[in-house]
């Protein structure tokens, strides 16, 4: 079984319910340009953010405990 996950860019809201964490936290590291956003085109309010990316630096749903990932 492959675990690569397939780029699949989606909204900050369900990112956020997917990896267990806030949208809080998705939407500052997209102002700081540590995550890649593109614009929904359907709604210009929305930002969308590519959910591979983000389930490599959230681990996959779990929490990392510490700042090492321990």
């Amino acid at each position: 079984m492959n675990d690569e996950i397939q780029e699949e860019w989606v909204t900050m809201s369900e990112a956020a319910r997917r990896l267990r964490t806030t949208i809080n936290k998705i939407s500052r590291m997209a102002d700081k340009g540590q995550i890649q956003t593109h614009k929904d085109p359907y709604d210009d309010r929305v930002r969308l953010v590519n959910y591979a990316e983000l389930y490599q630096i959230f681990g996959g749903g779990r929490r990392l405990r510490g700042r090492s990932g321990q």
